[in-house]
């Protein structure tokens, strides 16, 4: 019994020096953010923001209006033969690594998803030719 009180007199002071929180850490900063969901070119975005991109994308679609003026988010006719995780109709919305499109240049890559907002897949005009379309990787 003496030992096990001495024991405990050792420790208590080392667990009191321990922290008790946890940091958190920025969003920018996780596993998550720095995974490679799709890429599209050498761009590389999360699940978060291509899951941003098609939430935008599809309450556009069922507001029946654009972000910002743009023609984002219309229809996208598959004129590649994608295979698609699901079927269509198809729309087609630009991807951002940082927040979601709002207008403007639209850049290079889109998510395609839907009527229903189920997402279908990635694409982007980087190695295609022309206003083609090539498939992102990771779908």
């Amino acid at each position: 019994m003496k030992f096990l009180s001495a024991f405990l007199l050792f420790i208590a002071p080392i667990s009191l020096a321990l922290p008790t929180s946890v940091i958190e850490r920025p969003v920018e900063d996780s596993i998550e953010a720095r995974q490679c969901y799709v890429q599209c070119g050498s761009t590389c975005y999360t699940s978060s923001q291509v899951t941003a991109a098609r939430n935008s994308g599809y309450n556009y679609v069922r507001q029946g209006s654009t972000a910002g003026g743009s023609t984002y988010p219309h229809r996208y006719n598959n004129y590649e033969g994608f295979d698609f995780l699901v079927s269509g109709p198809y729309y087609e919305f630009p991807l951002r690594t940082s927040g979601v499109y709002t207008g403007g240049s639209p850049g290079a890559d889109r998510v395609v998803f839907n009527g229903s907002g189920q997402r279908a897949g990635e694409i982007t005009h980087t190695g295609a030719d022309g206003s083609a379309f090539v498939a992102c990787s990771g779908w």
